[in-house]
C-alpha cells in the first residue's frame, strides 16, 4: 500500500501555517498598483471635463445660465465631454 501525506494530514504533528502574503484588506500590491493608476487616469479626465466646461462657459459670456446648465449637462451625459472614461 501507498500512502503519500500532504499538509492536511500533518497539520496536527506540524502545524502548517500557509505563507503570509503582501495582502492588505483583501488587496495584493498588485491591485493596489492598478487601483492607483486607475485612480489617476480618473481624477486627469475629471480635471481634462472641468477645463472643457469651463472654456464652454467663458465662450458663451461667462454666466451660468438655464440654457448653459442644460446644455453643459446634456454634453456631459452624452459623453461629449466625458469624466466617466
Amino acid at each position: 500500500m501507498t500512502y503519500t501525506s500532504s499538509h492536511k494530514n500533518l497539520a496536527s504533528l506540524a502545524g502548517y501555517h500557509p505563507p503570509k502574503r503582501n495582502v492588505v484588506n483583501g488587496v495584493g500590491m498588485l491591485g493596489r498598483v492598478f487601483g492607483a493608476l486607475f485612480e489617476a487616469l480618473h481624477e486627469s479626465r475629471r480635471r481634462d471635463t472641468e477645463r472643457e466646461i469651463a472654456n464652454y462657459v467663458a465662450l458663451r459670456g461667462g454666466r451660468i445660465t438655464d440654457d448653459l446648465e442644460r446644455e453643459i449637462t446634456r454634453r456631459l451625459f452624452t459623453s461629449h465631454w466625458s469624466s466617466r472614461g
